[in-house]
């Protein structure tokens, strides 16, 4: 049997990776278009920063409403997923531009968070008693995800397979998580 303390780790490292690959995407972007790397990171640690206390505030309030409601919280990132690939049978597949300051890169982490929350708040649920240790491996791994984008950002074989399938793999990424959340 895993030590509670173990499956917490492994479940923060689980949603964060299942929940921010589509963030991974993102970086690379931003890191590939030269925006500063303190803008980067600044950036995203506070949208993660709004991602967390919208998800803290929503398990609180999960806390008093019945389990199959929370599951609901799936439908978001589904819907998310449905709606780009929809978007993308109509030609408005193209990436983005984004701004460089810092309050616009949090602003696109931030909006970029709905599948994070819907599988957050759940989980803070489930392990509400090791939320700092949650919090904490999150922290860590957001540093981690920042390096990774800035290493994919500077290489131009990864940055054209990232701009060739990116904009199908997120919408199928947000999707599956969806369908996750809407199944735990």
């Amino acid at each position: 049997m895993i030590h509670p303390l173990l499956a917490a780790i492994g479940g923060s490292i689980t949603t964060f990776a299942a929940t921010n690959i589509d963030d991974l995407f993102l970086l690379t972007l931003f890191f590939a278009h030269r925006i500063p790397a303190r803008r980067i990171v600044a950036g995203q640690y506070l949208g993660f920063a709004a991602i967390i206390l919208i998800s803290l505030i929503g398990a609180f309030a999960a806390l008093k409403v019945p389990h199959i409601w929370v599951r609901l919280l799936g439908v978001l990132p589904l819907a998310l997923g449905l709606k780009q690939l929809l978007r993308l049978g109509k030609g408005d597949g193209e990436t983005p531009q984004f701004g460089s300051a810092i309050l616009s890169i949090a602003l696109v982490t931030l909006s970029n968070g709905g599948d994070n929350v819907g599988v957050y708040v759940p989980f803070f649920v489930i392990a509400r008693v090791y939320l700092p240790v949650i919090l904490g491996v999150y922290a860590i791994l957001i540093a981690a995800l920042c390096l990774a984008g800035r290493w994919l950002g500077r290489h131009p074989l990864v940055l054209k397979a990232v701009d060739r399938w990116g904009h199908w793999i997120v919408p199928l990424v947000f999707i599956a998580l969806g369908i996750f959340v809407l199944q735990s």
